[in-house]
């Protein structure tokens, strides 16, 4: 086996192989969680701007995927594209996705409608 000698540490070609390896996936993590937290912030602030009779808690979801598209599309984009990079199938990866992106927004709209009185 092939050995990597740095700064008088002792490597195996395996394990850097591995680290480099994680690397991508680490970034696509990274994607993920920015996207999340950018469509949960957006959501967060949606539910405490949405007014009645404008903004109903039947009306919310659809009022807060509008509003948020940007962010829900981001989310929805990175996750396909790790599990699509992960082996899932383009298909699989937008149902499961959208699934994530729909209980977020089912998460807020719960949050606003506990808001109403």
């Amino acid at each position: 086996m092939f050995r990597l000698v740095t700064e008088g540490k002792d490597w195996d070609m395996l394990s850097l192989l591995i680290a480099l390896a994680a690397a991508p996936a680490a970034q696509s993590q990274a994607a993920i969680d920015q996207s999340r937290r950018a469509l949960v912030a957006c959501l967060k602030t949606a539910a405490a701007e949405g007014k009645p009779p404008e903004v109903t808690t039947d009306s919310f979801g659809v009022w807060a995927k509008t509003r948020c598209a940007t962010g829900a599309s981001a989310l929805q984009g990175s996750m396909v594209a790790f599990d699509m990079k992960n082996g899932s199938s383009r298909k699989s990866a937008n149902e499961g996705a959208q699934m994530a992106v729909d209980d977020y927004v089912e998460s807020a709209r719960n949050t606003f409608s506990n808001r109403q009185p």
